[in-house]
């Protein structure tokens, strides 16, 4: 299966919530996997803080990878929290807010990167801000695809740039990252074509701004009608139909997932 790998030049461009709205229209199995050094998001945004007892989650899925990681790969959706009501087929690894999990795990990323590659299901797995740290090499290297999500401002173009180039040494050729811009900013229409031009990597994406939608995903708000027609929701999924469709056969797909209450 294959690994989506998401990360972000700073200035908080919603990583966390495109990963959590590639996940909720992703056309087969999905897991995502939070691995933003800062520590995880989704547990106290989405599930309010009210899930994520009883041991599941990426710490967990971790130490069964160090372990066997082929094993943990085959059992990832065992350790992962719904993200679905009914029938899952979407899932999370949750990590713990506080950057004190990106401690614990230094010495666990290669057997966490092989996991993932041995995963049953696709993974996408949220970075959050990518500052050239040097224990990630693993999961960036195996990624399938590498995406950087930044909003269409100058200031964060200049941020990326820097971490661009330390993406080159991890992944060196020409396609070592594509670019999602996310929300609205002073360039208009022409923003992928400009920031793609300034960046020299190619623009796979936008994002709307959808605050409401955003809301639903990043804060746990409750979703509205009309939720899985948002302009949010119908990007993301035609994103991720394409980025499943080129990095595997697609199965039959089904309508975009509600987010689990």
């Amino acid at each position: 299966m294959a690994v989506i790998a998401l990360m972000s030049p700073g200035g908080s461009p919603g990583v966390t919530t495109a990963a959590l709205a590639l996940a909720l229209t992703w056309p087969r199995d999905v897991v995502i996997a939070e691995c933003d050094p800062a520590g995880g998001a989704v547990l106290a945004g989405m599930w309010r803080g009210q899930a994520g007892e009883g041991g599941a989650g990426l710490l967990r899925f971790a130490l069964a990878a160090q372990r066997d990681a082929r094993a943990a790969g085959e059992m990832i959706r065992t350790g992962a929290l719904p993200l679905e009501d009914g029938l899952a087929t979407r899932f999370v690894l949750p990590a713990p807010p506080g950057p004190l999990t990106a401690r614990q795990l230094t010495p666990a990323w290669p057997a966490v990167a092989a996991g993932f590659a041995a995963a049953t299901a696709d993974v996408i797995a949220d970075l959050g801000r990518f500052d050239a740290d040097p224990a990630l090499a693993p999961v960036l290297a195996g990624a399938a695809r590498v995406l950087l999500v930044c909003r269409p401002l100058i200031r964060l173009a200049a941020a990326a740039k820097p971490r661009l180039e330390a993406l080159a040494a991890i992944r060196p050729g020409d396609s070592a990252a594509e670019l999602l811009l996310t929300g609205s900013g002073p360039y208009g229409p022409d923003a992928p074509k400009v920031f793609a031009g300034a960046l020299g990597i190619a623009a796979r994406a936008g994002l709307p701004w959808d605050p409401a939608t955003a809301g639903v995903l990043s804060d746990g708000a409750m979703p509205q009608r009309g939720f899985s027609r948002s302009p949010l929701i119908r990007a993301a999924a035609a994103l991720a139909t394409g980025l499943a469709r080129d990095t595997a056969a697609l199965p039959p797909t089904g309508p975009p997932a509600r987010a689990r209450r």
